[in-house]
């Protein structure tokens, strides 16, 4: 059976998706932010004053290089249609 689809949010993302994505990006991006490691992107987010639930999500990365925010929510799990590890 197909999802509905959420007025607003991209195909094969459910508005729960969007929402945590946004709101990872309002704590993690900017100008010249990417790419960046997990440590620099915890600093950021601690800099901007994020909530303990998006830190805690940034500490559960993996010790590599994102190169944009697209490439943090997948491996978050927080993305479109595509497959996930």
């Amino acid at each position: 059976m197909r999802q509905e689809h959420e007025p607003g949010s991209p195909e094969g993302m459910t508005k729960q998706e969007v929402d945590s994505r946004s709101d990872l990006a309002r704590w993690i991006s900017g100008t010249h932010v990417f790419p960046a490691g997990r440590e620099d992107l915890l600093a950021r987010a601690t800099s901007e004053s994020a909530p303990d639930g998006v830190l805690s999500a940034l500490r559960s990365l993996p010790d590599r290089t994102f190169a944009n925010i697209e490439d943090v929510a997948r491996e978050l799990g927080v993305g479109g249609g595509e497959q996930r590890d």
